[in-house]
């Protein structure tokens, strides 16, 4: 019954979460084609606009840098560096050089290009209130600040430190894993041996989602490279524009937000097992036993699906975790 309602919670938060999270963008119905069509990367819906012919130089190169900048006029940032320095230009009615710091939002209130800057020839204007505004070049903006979103500074925050959590997750599951094995170990067979402990660890818990979870752990790595390799600027309209709804996202990023939503719900449905099936000591060992290998999946998947070999050892990783799922299902009937 557990694994019914578990199953039922899934279909329902994947189905419904869609409605609640992002605020749908505006489109114009279509209506003519002889106009041209603007898609948008987050946002796949498809809208002829028909004001399009009638927009200035100015109107058609802004819209070009939101589309190729991710970010245009009146979008907010958060400040991460230390401070930041913003300097007056000619025309400005601030004349002084202000700072804004950690910690303060900002808004983008111009953007120019300065063809004579060899060091970036983008300029952009943020204020952080009508006393405190100023210019600075866009490489050190963005160096320096995160879109105001949850989700942004979460991604940002994770991949600043991902060599650290990635690394202390690894060794503290791995140690964990080959705990008492070292006089058991022996070279020649050292895989087949690795292989029937992690069948054997599979098997320590009567339940279908620790293998469930290393399986959609594995496919969440795919689809997260498979984005970086083939439309990674996808990944950047994402960072600048995040939303936990897949309905408005394009297909290979909607896949990877559903994925991560099941590897979530999963993960919650281990503890729960874990709780139900070890007293804490050893449920702890377990978690971070499963933790450990999750993470070396994650690793090699997404390593590999670089260079095109991470398809092949998914599909390898697939086959092996959905005859662990069958044994478990045969064992529980």
């Amino acid at each position: 019954m557990r694994k019914l309602l578990y199953i039922l919670l899934t279909l329902l938060i994947v189905s419904c979460v869609g409605g609640a999270v992002s605020t749908p963008i505006d489109s114009t119905p279509a209506d003519s084609d002889s106009v041209p069509v603007i898609v948008n990367i987050v946002d796949t819906t498809t809208a002829e606009d028909t004001t399009l012919m009638s927009l200035t130089r100015q109107q058609v190169d802004s819209l070009e840098f939101r589309l190729t900048h991710h970010y245009s006029e009146n979008f907010n940032f958060l400040v991460k560096a230390d401070f930041l320095t913003l300097v007056p230009r000619e025309g400005d009615l601030i004349s002084d050089t202000c700072y804004v710091r950690k910690g303060d939002e900002i808004a983008v209130a111009a953007i120019k290009t300065v063809p004579g800057d060899s060091i970036d020839s983008i300029w952009v204007k943020v204020a952080s209130n009508q006393y405190t505004m100023g210019w600075i070049r866009e490489k050190e903006l963005l160096k320096g600040v995160t879109p105001n979103d949850l989700i942004s500074e979460m991604l940002d925050a994770l991949s600043t430190s991902r060599a650290i959590w990635m690394s202390a997750i690894l060794a503290v599951g791995l140690t964990a894993f080959l705990i008492g094995r070292k006089k058991n170990i022996k070279r020649k067979d050292f895989l087949q041996q690795e292989v029937a402990h992690l069948l054997d660890f599979l098997s320590e818990m009567p339940s279908i989602y620790p293998a469930l979870f290393l399986l959609w752990t594995g496919i969440m790595a795919s689809l997260y490279a498979s984005v970086q390799n083939f439309v990674p600027e996808f990944w950047q309209e994402y960072y600048f524009h995040p939303t936990l709804n897949p309905l408005v996202l394009p297909p290979l990023m909607a896949a990877l937000v559903v994925v991560l939503w099941l590897d979530i719900i999963t993960f919650i449905a281990v503890i729960d097992e874990i709780y139900h099936h070890f007293y804490f000591q050893p449920g702890i060992t377990y978690l971070a036993k499963l933790i450990g290998v999750a993470m070396l999946v994650y690793l090699i998947i997404s390593w590999t699906t670089l260079i095109y070999v991470g398809y092949l050892l998914l599909a390898v990783l697939i086959y092996f975790l959905v005859r662990v799922m069958v044994r478990q299902l045969t064992v529980d009937s």
